[in-house]
């Protein structure tokens, strides 16, 4: 997923994004954070979720999406907003791909501990029903 679908993504949207909206004035960076926040962050978390879910043989590919979109989406806030405006104002656009692979391997550790809450409680609970 992260080769095939996000590297793809995420190398189109920023050399788009830095194309369009050039500078580091505020109200360009302001731009910025809102459009990969709010019009990037909800697709590619909606690509993770359904593609994983897919990957899996989930019987319901969008359970865990309806499930896990909105705490995760909040928790990409949290993380995301600074990050990028870090990104945004401090790197410059040769060095970004270094500075967002670093940022992206933090963020994919908490997706993927994200992901596994359910399925770490669904064991659990299965173990003590089981025991029962």
């Amino acid at each position: 997923m992260g080769t095939t679908v996000y590297a793809p993504t995420l190398y189109t949207w920023y050399k788009w994004l830095d194309r369009t909206f050039p500078g580091t004035a505020k109200p360009i960076i302001v731009k910025k954070l809102v459009l990969d926040q709010f019009v990037l962050t909800p697709y590619l978390l909606t690509v993770f979720y359904t593609g994983m879910s897919l990957m899996e043989r989930a019987q319901d590919p969008f359970k865990e999406l309806r499930e896990k979109f909105v705490p995760t989406f909040l928790r990409s806030c949290i993380f995301w907003l600074p990050v990028q405006t870090l990104n945004f104002i401090l790197i410059a656009p040769r060095f970004r791909v270094i500075y967002m692979g670093v940022c992206g391997f933090i963020w994919v550790n908490i997706l993927c501990w994200i992901k596994r809450q359910r399925n770490e409680l669904q064991s659990e609970s299965e173990v003590k029903v089981a025991a029962q």
